[in-house]
């Protein structure tokens, strides 16, 4: 039985969550945050990523063909992860001194941009482009392969704790270690995870297929302060009593039960805020905006924050107003530089998606699906 979707239209609510969740990744590659690793990171680190998975969820259609999906989502996925690493790669091989991304050989860069884990390209967060690709194409799959199963949800409930629980179990089972397969040519010993992340795929799946599993309750979400309260108290409890944080770019999940309980109350949290946020417009707009922009920023903000943190810091030597500094041109430089690629033609060809027909919430330019 094919279930119509809750999530037709735009939703506000979404568009703000989609804009904390890319202003949480910002702030956690951020020298404050980073410098410290302390409780502002753990908090960070706990839900950020499985916010983006979750909110890929919300939109998808079982009623998709899986191959015309799996084209749209390259194009707008793999398309402008190719086009940065490719022409920063040229960019490097042409002017070395100007464009110092890795110091190593053509033959290494390349084929780290193709295997696509964090350790194998130059700008760590674009491994996420490649790896929502195949999480959200094999998540399509699994709705498309149990369409006919009577009491659906259920079954996909089912499916998706056990592809968790298999995840946790087997997060670090390719990560750093040592392989017979010689991965010299790329200037590694180890094992940096397997092609495009695929050893993360049973942990990102879940968080799609729950996502989908409630979309309709998303859809109709109204701010509680009553159960907003309770779950940014358990959520705090969680952090105050336990030491954990979640970081998936290097297989980390911890204790599985605080780990996925954190989760999914930042969740609750982020998507309870937003609904609230929503209904004041000097809020809402320019929340809703980042949000639209969540590609672009993810992109171009490592660059531009590390780059303008350096430079500043050779003005000041305070490094909190330094690192606040470069924590807002990582998210206002990237917003221009959409600006100007989407009045680009060519530009905007190589790294926006294409819009064929009128834009859905999938399909807004400079967004993350």
């Amino acid at each position: 039985m094919t279930r119509p979707h809750a999530l037709t239209r735009r939703n506000p609510t979404i568009d703000i969550a989609r804009g904390l969740g890319i202003i949480l990744v910002v702030l956690g590659h951020n020298w404050i945050v980073l410098h410290e690793r302390g409780e502002l990171f753990r908090v960070i680190y706990s839900f950020h990523l499985p916010l983006f998975f979750f909110l890929s969820g919300l939109f998808l259609k079982d009623s998709a063909r899986l191959g015309d999906f799996a084209l749209s989502r390259a194009d707008a996925l793999l398309k402008p992860y190719a086009v940065v690493l490719v022409l920063l790669g040229i960019a490097e091989m042409l002017a070395p001194k100007l464009v110092p991304v890795a110091g190593t050989t053509p033959l290494a860069y390349f084929s780290g941009v193709l295997y696509a884990t964090a350790p194998t390209i130059a700008w760590t967060p674009l491994w996420f482009l490649p790896h929502l690709f195949v999480a959200t194409v094999f998540s399509l799959a699994i709705l498309r392969a149990t369409r006919a199963l009577a009491n659906r949800p259920a079954w996909l409930f089912v499916i998706a704790c056990a592809l968790l629980a298999t995840g946790i179990a087997s997060i670090s089972r390719f990560w750093q270690i040592d392989t017979a397969a010689s991965l010299h040519f790329m200037g590694l010993d180890r094992l940096p995870g397997l092609p495009w992340s695929l050893d993360l795929l049973f942990i990102s799946t879940p968080c799609i297929l729950f996502g989908f599993l409630l979309a309709r309750p998303v859809a109709a979400m109204r701010f509680s302060l009553l159960w907003f309260g309770a779950a940014a108290l358990a959520f705090a409890a969680l952090h105050a009593f336990f030491d954990e944080a979640m970081d998936l770019n290097l297989r980390v999940y911890g204790n599985p039960l605080v780990s996925t309980l954190q989760a999914a109350l930042g969740i609750y949290l982020a998507l309870s805020a937003s609904s609230l946020l929503q209904r004041f417009a000097a809020v809402q707009r320019p929340l809703a905006y980042i949000g639209a922009a969540s590609l672009f920023i993810l992109l171009f903000h490592y660059v531009v924050q590390g780059r303008t943190f350096l430079v500043l810091s050779h003005f000041s030597r305070n490094e909190v107003l330094v690192g606040v500094a470069s924590f807002v041109a990582g998210v206002v430089l990237p917003l221009l530089l959409l600006e100007f690629v989407r009045r680009q033609r060519l530009l905007g060809a190589l790294l926006l998606p294409r819009r064929a027909g009128p834009p859905s919430p999938q399909t807004v330019p400079g967004k993350l699906p």
